[in-house]
């Protein structure tokens, strides 16, 4: 069965966060009080309508009670959106997301019941950050304030040496989840080359390192950056 999300607030996030949860299966339940927004994109979505969330009756009778979760995206006007909270929360609502635009504002939510805050300007930054100083790393994903999982592509002094040989988790307090397996084919058909990736699954001590090998780490970054100096 489709997960069933309604998101209320159609700015550049909502409306980019709807389309991908469509695009991904979900049931699409798109609210803003903007008519002009609404028109945009409904026909991207199950369901589109104007309505004002502020207002509960307008909510339950749009059933966003039954929602497996819904996405508070109102931006800028930090009242509509603790009000609608409010709402939300008052008809039973099972899981409420919220974006927080400060940190005052991520605290009040926290107070009033948000089951969890996203603060996405924030996390874009700090993403953006860690790329400008980690230029070898591919991809950086935050867990929580510590902890990442980096890909980096393979250091030139791992190359040909086994996982037990490197000792990863021990010299640089690290651990490898996987390898992404790179390999360069000739296509018979096109006579063109093209680029293969395979994921290894849960590599063992006798696995050997090779040049074109990404290697997905989990660990603090601080740690991470160290093994990549």
């Amino acid at each position: 069965m489709a997960k069933k999300i309604a998101i209320i607030g159609l700015g550049d996030f909502g409306m980019n966060l709807a389309k991908h949860l469509t695009a991904k299966g979900a049931e699409v339940l798109a609210i803003d009080s903007d008519f002009e927004k609404v028109e945009e994109i409904k026909d991207s979505v199950a369901v589109a309508v104007r309505l004002d969330a502020t207002d509960e009756k307008a909510l339950k009778a749009q059933g966003v009670h039954d929602m497996d979760a819904v996405v508070i995206s109102i931006g800028q006007e930090f009242e509509s959106t603790i009000l609608t909270v409010m709402n939300l929360l008052n008809i039973g609502v099972k899981k409420i997301i919220a974006r927080a635009t400060t940190p005052i504002h991520k605290i009040i939510l926290e107070k009033v019941g948000v089951h969890h805050i996203i603060s996405p300007e924030e996390e874009v930054a700090d993403k953006l950050a860690s790329s400008l100083m980690y230029e070898d790393v591919l991809e950086w994903i935050k867990l929580g304030n510590e902890y990442t999982i980096a890909y980096i592509p393979t250091p030139d002094i791992f190359v040909g040496k086994t996982l037990q040989e490197l000792d990863i988790r021990t010299k640089y307090n690290v651990n490898l989840i996987t390898i992404k397996k790179i390999t360069k084919v000739i296509n018979k058909a096109t006579k063109q080359e093209e680029i293969k990736e395979k994921i290894l699954g849960v590599p063992g001590p006798g696995t050997v390192i090779e040049a074109d090998d990404i290697l997905i780490l989990f660990g603090r970054e601080k740690d991470i950056a160290k093994l990549i100096e």
